[in-house]
């Protein structure tokens, strides 16, 4: 039985050790967040649309302002290729 104990404390300090020496994940990139939707809408964009998750956080606000569209990214972490905030222009 002490055996098993060490071995289960042996691999928590190394899975511990593991998490804080391994880099961050370059996938991922800083979300949107209230200052982001404020400075906007301060600066006269008008919220059109809000989408949630299926959970009902982490929305996705659509902003416009002339033949501007913007699409804030809110959550934990957002994917790199859609990152905090999306740029589109209308047609």
């Amino acid at each position: 039985m002490k055996k098993i104990f060490k071995y289960f404390f042996l691999f928590l300090i190394f899975l511990f050790g593991l998490i804080l020496i391994a880099p961050e994940d370059r996938e991922w990139v800083k979300c949107s967040d209230e200052k982001d939707l404020y400075r906007y809408v301060y600066n006269g964009w008008k919220v059109d649309k809000v989408i949630k998750d299926y959970k009902g956080e982490y929305p996705q606000i659509f902003l416009s302002k002339n033949d501007r569209i913007k699409a804030l990214n809110f959550g934990w972490r957002c994917y790199y290729l859609e990152g905090a905030e999306l740029n589109y222009k209308r047609r």
